[in-house]
């Protein structure tokens, strides 16, 4: 068990020399990032970093095209800015990956896949446990640069802005500019911050939003390291001694799932859609034995499932793994590909794919629905042209 002690907010304040005029025509895209966090009452200098990811993001620049044919959507691939690996140097008790724009559109080139929707893993903007005012400064300066990799690369690159959870009023903030600024094509939450879990009651008011927000919206849930909270600490929640990305995140997935379903949270806001990983980690092993308990929602939780969960491949899933949540009826045509590059292992990638499309379990219709079709049917936000 390891600890992580809840540390007051840094009153280290960074100062920038910038000065711009709101609408000016020179003003730079570092200098309108910090203004429009400003105008959301988010305060980026809270973040040592900042100069540094600032400047980042300026730097990304320019647009290749395909050399060879491709036509594969990965909806799960991660991006690694070299500021947040800094920052970020562990991931899951794992050394976090070696990342770069061009390697990854090189990657993408050698699988055939033609775009990849983008999101930062674990910890994303969960950093600074307890410290909202950096976590919220963070999930803003995540996002600006996730859509400044997808600016570069329109035809490439999509991406799932992360929010400041468990701060919903502030996740609410966040959504908003994300989506309709940023042109964000999801939502990544991760299946618990600071030990609350997604169904919990005071996250509802976010789900309220989103299904509010007009159109089919999308929550793409991840998982993270799990903590619970002693006083005023939080404890890792791993009880073993592998690393808790390696097993513990697969029981993370079946955690929140089950609690956004014995919580109705997805029966009570319908327009959203759950991109689910790894097939859903252990979440199909544990659905009988939890639902048959509860029969009055078994039922329709199963259609749920079956219609607005959607289920990708991310990970060595399609050997043997996937069966088991075919096993419950769930229609085929709701199976997506993904990666999880770079945080899978460049070696497996070759045959994970592989395995995909030789299984026995999916006509060829099946496969290329899989690995196209079906994200195309779901995220509608994105041309595909």
């Amino acid at each position: 068990m390891k600890s992580s002690t809840m540390l007051p907010v840094w009153g280290i304040f960074l100062t920038l020399c910038l000065s711009f005029v709101s609408g000016e025509p020179g003003e730079s895209a570092t200098q309108q990032i910090v203004k429009n966090a400003a105008a959301d009452h988010i305060d980026l200098t809270v973040l040592s970093f900042l100069d540094v990811a600032l400047s980042e993001i300026s730097t990304v620049s320019g647009d290749i095209g395909l050399r060879a044919p491709a036509s594969i959507i990965d909806v799960h691939a991660h991006v690694v800015p070299s500021w947040y690996k800094s920052l970020v140097p562990i991931t899951g008790g794992n050394p976090t990956p070696n990342w770069t724009l061009d390697g990854h559109l090189a990657f993408m080139e050698a699988q055939g896949i033609k775009r990849s929707i983008i999101a930062f893993s674990a910890p994303g903007p969960n950093v600074f446990q307890g410290q909202k005012e950096r976590t919220v400064a963070l999930a803003r300066l995540i996002n600006e640069q996730a859509a400044a990799y997808c600016r570069s690369y329109p035809q490439r690159l999509s991406f799932y802005a992360v929010v400041p959870f468990p701060y919903t009023p502030e996740a609410i903030v966040e959504a908003t500019y994300a989506i309709r600024t940023l042109g964000a094509a999801g939502i990544f939450l991760q299946s618990s911050t600071e030990g609350v879990y997604l169904g919990n009651p005071q996250l509802r008011p976010f789900f309220d939003f989103l299904n509010q927000f007009g159109g089919k919206q999308i929550l793409y849930i991840h998982p993270s390291t799990p903590y619970v909270k002693s006083g005023n600490n939080l404890i890792e929640a791993n009880p073993t001694q592998y690393p808790t990305g390696n097993i513990e995140f697969y029981f993370e997935t079946a955690r929140t799932l089950m609690d956004l379903t014995l919580t109705q949270t997805i029966h009570n806001f319908t327009n959203i859609n759950y991109v689910i990983p790894h097939v859903g980690g252990a979440f199909p092993a544990t659905i009988d034995r939890i639902l048959k308990s509860v029969p009055a929602i078994y039922a329709s939780s199963m259609n749920i499932y079956s219609t607005r969960f959607w289920w990708d491949s991310a990970g060595p899933t399609y050997y043997h793994q996937v069966a088991g949540l075919l096993g419950y009826g769930i229609p085929k045509s709701q199976l997506l590909f993904g990666t999880d590059y770079p945080y899978a292992p460049s070696f497996t990638q070759a045959a994970s794919l592989a395995a995909c499309e030789n299984t026995t379990l999916l006509s060829a219709s099946d496969k290329q629905n899989l690995l196209t079709n079906n994200a195309q049917a779901l995220f509608t936000r994105i041309s595909f042209c």
